[in-house]
């Protein structure tokens, strides 16, 4: 017994002299500064079974147990974009994004299409602070966020100055930065080819160095795309000295790291994560001096935290029933990108999906001539059928139908701009790239683009030779393309963004008359014409991929050979005689059986309205198996 009390005397001393040395070991944590970061995620929140915000709140919580010092930002462009955007005017994201437990956020120029006032509503609404150093009311030296914070991690502070896009002007909708006379009444520090910006983040540098900063990281939307000059990345950095990191965005560009030299021949820190949760990125401030960054995927943060889902599975149910609703459906898909490499094409070519959509516009709205920009057009859709969730992620800015008269001049001026972008070999993506309804036009990319824009990027003027050539219009009465008359009047269907507003730099059009004003949402749009005018299924002549030969571009090396014009339309035959006429005269003639001839663009829901008679009555006289499959030249008769 004495011997059984020494031992357990022994263990128990055993015990109690190695726990306060766990204790001690489990409380050691690593004093690097990490630093998660997202952008452009677009209201890709991920579920049980996709990678998203789930992933990002496990892994946080993963690190925390393992390092002191742990943040969360995002870069921008993150409360719109799919449905769960569009319906909650971004309050979901910012409950979502709440539940993970985000630090920091720079203002994307997506953040701004709901409007200022709901944006506001969306920013008191959230846990995080919003940075952004250059978006200032005009005649206020203060910006309308704080521009910068500054953190203390342990004997380290660490400033994070946010940067938004001066693009953002064209980029979301110009008029919510205006008062109700029109002016502008906020700026992005857009000015002198780009050294208002720049002279704007070197503020903010200066300032949070005389606060005592060791590190500057700038958590900004800016990009590197060549259309986005002077306001990219890479020219803020080189016209800067003092940044040690930039977590970016707007671009959509994978980036694990990368480093420019600024303006003192300093290397800089980049990178960026793509776009809706191909990753999300990890900057690492070592004790040691040394700045690293990495994209994380889904093979490293498979876990998912469960608090985040439910708040996830929660919002899903209260919109789920209105998405899930079938609104028609299709053959085949319908293409903003290559199937094969992925490349997005919307934004630099013609596409199914694009002329699909321009026509939607015309039809609808009745008017001569429908555009929409690739901006606007976001997702694929696939082949089957076709819900109302997946109209709003096709169309999802919550723009509206409008209608102006215009003249030809303006016309070609839009079209001039659409291409402006574009080098020789139809590269640089533009999201005001126009596909167009009743409408072609080729577009010599050899030439230099000769569109003059102030420096906001709006439209000012066309100086020298244009890229745009052979504009036709096609003549809704003969069914016959004629050129654009550039003094004639031409009734114009698109969205608010660009016909009321400018999107996009689109200036020419905003002094036009209106004729119909916001008569629908731009989902809405689409829908209508799936369901009114294609009896619920994309017609067949939308199946290729790169559309019907609306756009020609004509790149650098290659020569264009004009095509034969469409031929017109047979037109049923009314009778040139003028004797009076019987009544059973007229009856026969009424009654007599029309000869039509198949133009481009026809389809046959489109010949039935135009001869007041019904689609399954015109494939029945023809034996027509495929109501979806007619052809250019293809005669039919209409009883």
């Amino acid at each position: 017994m004495k011997r059984l009390r020494a031992l357990l005397l022994v263990l128990i001393l055993a015990v109690t002299a190695i726990a306060p040395a766990n204790k001690a070991f489990a409380a050691e944590k690593s004093k690097d500064i990490v630093v998660l970061y997202t952008n452009d995620v677009h209201c890709k929140t991920g579920d049980a079974e996709s990678f998203g915000y789930a992933n990002i709140a496990a892994y946080k919580k993963s690190l925390e147990k393992t390092h002191e010092y742990v943040t969360l930002v995002d870069d921008g462009d993150h409360l719109q974009g799919e449905a769960i955007g569009v319906l909650s005017k971004g309050s979901w994201l910012v409950e979502i994004m709440n539940s993970v437990g985000y630090d920091y956020a720079v203002l994307g120029n997506h953040e701004f299409d709901y409007a200022i006032p709901a944006l506001m509503e969306d920013i008191k609404a959230s846990n995080c602070k919003y940075l952004s150093c250059n978006f200032k009311k005009i005649g206020k030296d203060e910006p309308v966020l704080d521009p910068y914070e500054i953190v203390t991690y342990g004997d380290k502070k660490v400033a994070f100055i946010g940067i938004t896009t001066p693009e953002t002007f064209s980029k979301s909708t110009p008029e919510y930065f205006k008062n109700e006379k029109g002016k502008y009444i906020y700026t992005f520090c857009e000015g002198n080819n780009g050294k208002d910006l720049y002279d704007e983040v070197q503020k903010n540098i200066d300032a949070v160095k005389k606060l005592g900063a060791d590190y500057i990281i700038a958590i900004s939307h800016l990009g590197v795309d060549p259309s986005s000059e002077p306001w990219t990345v890479s020219k803020v950095v080189a016209n800067t000295t003092g940044l040690d990191v930039v977590l970016d965005g707007h671009s959509h560009s994978v980036i694990e790291m990368e480093t420019l030299k600024d303006k003192g021949g300093n290397e800089v820190v980049v990178s960026q994560t793509g776009t809706k949760f191909e990753s999300f990125g990890q900057l690492t401030l070592s004790t040691d001096g040394k700045i690293t960054t990495k994209l994380i995927k889904e093979d490293v943060a498979s876990e998912k935290d469960a608090d985040v889902l439910k708040v996830i599975e929660k919002i899903g149910e209260q919109y789920k029933s209105a998405l899930e609703e079938k609104a028609g459906s299709t053959d085949f898909p319908l293409y903003i990108s290559d199937p094969e490499t992925e490349t997005r094409l919307i934004r630099k070519q013609e596409t199914n999906t694009g002329d699909f959509v321009a026509d939607a516009y015309r039809f609808v709205s009745g008017a001569d001539i429908g555009v929409v920009n690739g901006g606007g057009i976001r997702v694929n859709v696939p082949a089957g059928d076709i819900t109302v969730g997946t109209l709003i992620s096709l169309h999802p800015f919550g723009n509206e139908l409008c209608v102006k008269e215009t003249t030809g001049q303006h016309i070609a001026d839009l079209l001039e701009m659409s291409v402006s972008k574009m080098d020789e070999n139809g590269e640089n993506e533009n999201g005001g790239f126009q596909h167009v309804s009743g409408l072609t036009f080729v577009a010599d990319l050899s030439i230099p683009t000769p569109v003059v824009t102030n420096d906001k990027g709006e439209f000012v003027k066309v100086e020298g030779d244009r890229r745009v050539k052979n504009i036709k219009v096609l003549n809704s009465k003969t069914g016959k393309y004629e050129p654009l008359v550039l003094t004639k009047k031409y009734t114009i269907a698109s969205h608010n963004y660009m016909l009321k507003s400018g999107g996009d730099g689109l200036t020419m059009f905003l002094n036009d008359k209106l004729l119909q004003d916001c008569v629908m949402k731009d989902y809405q749009v689409v829908l209508t014409y799936l369901q009114e005018y294609c009896d619920g299924k994309v017609p067949a002549q939308y199946k290729d991929i790169n559309g019907q030969g609306r756009i020609k571009l004509v790149k650098a090396g290659e020569v264009y050979e004009e095509e034969e014009e469409p031929e017109e339309a047979e037109e049923a035959e009314e009778t040139a005689e003028t004797e009076e006429k019987t009544t059973e005269q007229k009856e026969t003639e009424k009654n007599a059986p029309k000869k039509y001839k198949v133009v481009a663009g026809d389809c046959l829901w489109k010949i039935a309205k135009k001869f007041g008679t019904t689609v399954d009555k015109i494939a029945k006289d023809n034996k027509i198996k495929d109501k979806n499959l007619i052809f250019v030249g293809q005669k039919l008769v209409i009883k």
